[in-house]
């Protein structure tokens, strides 16, 4: 006896988006009045809160509000942008030209020179009156001249490669000792050179102002009482110069989230009421409402494709039964409006180019018959499509099987007498329909002609 074929389902996309297709005009149906639906509602609805003045001014000022907050939003994200990137322009301007910032921290060349006022000042033993002192005044005559930067023009005027008296001004720390009457100078630069530059020319401007000094102030001395010139590590610039590469990632980060708000804000959309705005409302709507009723139509057709026990396709026979296709009649399709669609697709799907007259199809599938019968002498067919469909099978396939005897059997699921039949027969030839026949009934069809240990020639789709 032969065995039960085990089979696992599969699904044939290719199937799926052809039972799908050809529910076109369903398709279409449906996306139609699904979008008159949601369209006209739209429309009615619009149309009625037109009407509606306290509606239609409320809205107008609902609309006003968002414009506002939407300009106000927009012109203060301008202008925070163009701050930014004014600031990043500076500052990275500040961080090119600066020698403080390009000075390694931890090479840093430094240049230091100690001054000391001497002036006539005596005290005179057992006199009430003296001398005023006037080296403090002279001190700070020497500090005025380096705030006032008539110093640093001094040191600019005479360097090879000037610079801004801004960065000069960060590279000379001036210390003025009151009590002491000694003004101490320090000088940092990147190179050994330029710290050295930078001093000399300091020196020669405080003794070129040593003598307008004297002559406004009083007679005096200025003196180099010490100077040294050294390498050393500055942690404190190293903590400057980071917060100072800290302070641009900031900005440069503010300007980016600032320049993706600018970018993300939305202008309000027009939501006042017009004719104009219902109809493209409505169109909208109606278009939004035909792509809603296809989607709906399509997930029920795959959900029943899906859940159906239909044959559609005769390949679902071999590949589930492992049966023959002896051979399959074209569609009896009625004639229905714009049909050649239906042929198109039937073209695109190769169904077309396979299909012959019933003729053509009862002489191929008598041929395919003969090469399986081999001693078979008497043959019936059997099937779940009606008895006079099957009486035409026999008479077409009769004229080409003339060295069998041919009969009609019935459903042997369902028919006892097409039971007893099969038990006297040699073999059968299974007749289906497609979108007819459930495949329960066919595997109920194949156990009956498995347990009387007949053949089956194959199978003819209808």
């Amino acid at each position: 006896m032969e065995q039960r074929r085990s089979y696992e389902q599969e699904i044939d996309l290719k199937d799926l988006m052809f039972a799908v297709l050809r529910k076109w005009r369903l398709i279409i149906v449906i996306a139609v009045i699904f979008a008159v639906l949601l369209g006209g509602m739209k429309c009615v609805k619009g149309l009625g809160q037109l009407q509606d003045a306290e509606y239609v001014k409320k809205n107008q000022e609902t609309y006003d509000a968002s414009v506002d907050q939407y300009n106000a939003t927009k012109e203060r994200l301008e202008k925070e942008i163009v701050n930014l990137q004014e600031s990043i322009e500076s500052q990275q301007e500040y961080k090119d030209e600066s020698i403080l910032m390009n000075i390694n921290p931890y090479d840093e060349y430094v240049e230091s020179a100690t001054f000391y006022i001497s002036t006539d000042y005596t005290i005179m033993p057992g006199m009430v009156y003296q001398n005023p002192n006037t080296a403090a005044s002279i001190l700070k005559g020497y500090m005025s001249i380096a705030q006032n930067g008539e110093m640093y023009n001094y040191v600019l005027g005479h360097m090879s490669n000037p610079i801004g008296i801004r960065y000069l001004k960060e590279l000379v720390k001036i210390e003025p000792d009151y009590d002491n009457n000694m003004l101490d100078i320090t000088v940092i630069a990147d190179t050994e050179k330029r710290a050295g530059d930078v001093m000399e020319y300091i020196k020669d401007s405080i003794a070129d102002s040593s003598d307008n000094l004297t002559e406004s102030i009083g007679e005096h001395e200025i003196s180099l009482v010490d100077e040294s010139r050294y390498v050393t590590v500055d942690m404190e610039l190293d903590k400057k110069q980071k917060e100072f590469s800290d302070t641009m990632d900031q900005l440069d980060t503010s300007l980016t989230e600032k320049t993706k708000e600018l970018e993300a804000l939305e202008e309000p959309a027009n939501t006042l009421l017009s004719k104009g705005s219902i109809l493209k409302s409505s169109i909208k709507y109606a278009v939004l409402g035909g792509v809603l009723g296809a989607f709906m139509v399509v997930f029920f057709v795959c959900v029943a494709f899906l859940m159906s026990d239909k044959m559609v396709s005769e390949k679902e026979l071999k590949r589930r039964y492992a049966l023959m296709v002896l051979g399959v009649f074209r569609r009896q399709d009625k004639r229905k409006l714009f049909s050649f669609v239906d042929r198109f697709l039937d073209r695109l799907e190769g169904t077309a180019d396979r299909e012959m007259d019933d003729a053509q199809t009862f002489e191929v599938a008598a041929a395919n018959a003969s090469n399986y019968m081999e001693q078979v002498r008497e043959v019936i067919l059997v099937g779940t499509v009606s008895p006079d469909r099957m009486e035409k099978m026999k008479d077409g396939l009769a004229p080409f099987l003339k060295n069998a005897e041919l009969s009609v059997g019935g459903n042997l699921g369902k028919d006892a007498l097409a039971i007893k039949k099969a038990a006297s027969c040699d073999a059968v030839i299974i007749v289906e329909q497609r979108n007819k026949s459930n495949f329960g009934e066919i595997e109920q069809e194949l156990d009956v002609v498995r347990s009387l240990e007949k053949k089956v020639l194959g199978c003819i789709v209808l």
